[in-house]
């Protein structure tokens, strides 16, 4: 009898042990550091909207993912994203144009505002990628395509595939490497519109 109660005992220890999990982390991308003098008034007075970026739904969810150069695709397990990786490069972007000041008027996708341009974007790759020689990276591939609104006519597209080296193969070694790509992706398109407003003269 005692021995019974024994395993008994050892039996509900065990059930209680695998029951317990490690806690997840969450990670969220954030704007760089604002540097412009908002003194300065805004170089048009051209409106933008950011119509959101599109993603396939295996990069619209909150999963931290990492990609072998097998092209297999992994989660890390206790780490995750507080938000879909599409919507915080919208974020960052958004904050990145306005610290340059282009555009008199910017407003994000919720918004129902009219506007005199629209930034549409395709996000393709957002990985955490491990490589056989021991070595990662971040790599971040999107496509911006801005359009005016009222003819619906493509004036200017660009592919962006960033990359950035991680100091670490684990989840916290890919998220710095993202955040970093996610902020050279924001000021390169930033300086991509920059340079597309002023070949169309729309800029002073």
């Amino acid at each position: 009898m005692i021995r019974i109660f024994l395993f008994t005992l050892l039996g509900i220890f065990l059930a209680g042990c695998t029951t317990i999990t490690s806690p997840v982390t969450a990670y969220t991308l954030t704007p760089a550091s604002s540097t412009t003098n908002r003194t300065l008034t805004p170089q048009s007075l051209l409106s933008l909207k950011l119509a959101g970026t599109q993603t396939a739904p295996s990069l619209s969810g909150k999963a931290l993912l990492y990609l072998t150069d097998h092209q297999e695709v992994g989660t890390y397990l206790y780490s995750r994203w507080n938000d879909a990786p599409n919507m915080m490069i919208d974020r960052v972007l958004l904050a990145a144009l306005d610290d340059a000041q282009l555009f008199s008027t910017l407003v994000p996708k919720t918004s129902i505002s009219n506007t005199d341009l629209l930034l549409e974007s395709t996000l393709s790759s957002f990985y955490h990628r491990i490589h056989e020689d021991k070595t990662s990276d971040a790599h971040i591939d999107i496509t911006y395509v801005l359009i005016d609104s009222k003819t619906k006519k493509t004036l200017a597209s660009q592919r962006f595939i960033i990359t950035s080296p991680a100091a670490s193969m684990d989840a916290i070694g890919g998220v710095a490497a993202l955040k970093d790509a996610t902020h050279t992706l924001s000021r390169q398109c930033t300086a991509w519109i920059n340079i597309a407003m002023k070949e169309n003269k729309w800029i002073k």
